[in-house]
């Protein structure tokens, strides 16, 4: 592995909205904690928290010049994400994220930046995330989509990191969500213009990271995991199927799917993926919106009305999803 004699800067963009106190700080010392030399700039954006993320650094704010807060109303972490983009200094060389109930383990920077040295654009690691058994590199195992780390060059082989061989874009394509946000580094000048989208409330990570993937094949990974995720303020894990609030779960996906299609550069093969996708998505919104009303629970009749005026082929949708749902429910 190539020596890098320069000092890197590293800026990490944080998001910041959360109610419960001490994991900010958690996360941001765990980011001082990182292996190795780099210039290590930390931009948190408090996305009108109830909690202020001054207030959570409290001491350590006023002794680190290293961290800069900026203050916004709320938007949604998509758009704090972008304010801090934006502020980054002129000379960072490379830009990761963390969500503010993550944290990284010592050696992920050092991993980071060796792969990097080694010509690549792209990292990210191996996470767990609380209340899941199994790791993200083996959420889709039964699929054949995990990464098997023997089947890609090695490049540092204490560390577990290996270089991505094969179409990179072609694999995340099917897999984005193998990558945590919070597991990622990119050289900013593959992408200096690339932010998240402003239209989703969530997905816009997973479009991030495809439009990011489109710009260069030079992908590392690490098979170790070198992050630690908390559940996060999330409608995925307050949306899941038979909830209040399932139905803006599928919308999300309607909306992810689209917005993939209308803003990314697809082959033939990748529109063609996408489309089964959201297909499958428009079936599940009848199937959910029918399943809550059956119930006689809580609907959200503007979202409805929201995604149909967002995506109106949705309305062609309903008789094949009517039917599909129809038979399902005889079947059973």
């Amino acid at each position: 592995m190539k020596n890098n004699p320069e000092i890197s800067i590293v800026s990490v963009v944080i998001p910041f909205f959360q109610r419960e106190p001490g994991l900010l700080r958690r996360s941001v010392e765990s980011i001082l904690a990182q292996q190795g030399d780099y210039d290590i700039r930390i931009i948190i954006v408090d996305d009108g928290s109830p909690i202020a993320a001054s207030d959570e650094l409290g001491d350590l704010l006023l002794e680190d010049s290293r961290l800069r807060v900026i203050t916004q109303l709320n938007q949604g972490p998509g758009a704090a994400r972008n304010n801090g983009l934006n502020c980054l200094s002129e000379e960072t060389e490379f830009v990761a994220f963390m969500d503010s109930d993550d944290f990284w383990h010592p050696e992920f920077l050092k991993s980071a930046i060796e792969a990097m040295s080694d010509n690549c654009d792209i990292f990210f690691a191996n996470s767990n995330r609380e209340g899941f058994d199994e790791t993200r590199f083996d959420w889709h195992a039964k699929d054949g989509l995990n990464l098997v780390a023997s089947q890609h060059e090695v490049i540092d082989s204490d560390y577990g990191v290996y270089r991505f061989k094969g179409d990179f874009f072609d694999y995340a394509i099917v897999r984005s969500n193998i990558i945590s946000t919070s597991a990622l580094i990119y050289r900013r000048s593959i992408a200096p213009d690339i932010r998240f989208s402003s239209t989703l409330f969530n997905g816009q990570d997973r479009l991030f990271k495809l439009a990011l993937a489109q710009r260069t094949e030079r992908v590392a990974f690490a098979s170790q995991v070198l992050v630690e995720e908390g559940t996060g303020v999330n409608i995925y894990d307050s949306s899941q199927w038979g909830a209040d609030r399932s139905i803006i779960l599928v919308s999300n996906y309607i909306r992810l799917s689209r917005a993939i299609l209308e803003e990314l550069n697809l082959n033939k093969k990748h529109q063609k993926l996408v489309r089964i996708k959201l297909n499958q998505s428009r079936s599940d919104f009848y199937a959910t919106l029918l399943h809550l009303v059956r119930r006689r629970k809580k609907v959200n009749w503007k979202l409805i009305g929201d995604t149909f005026k967002y995506d109106p082929a949705l309305i062609l949708a309903s008789v094949p999803a009517l039917f599909k749902t129809l038979v399902k429910k005889l079947n059973i």
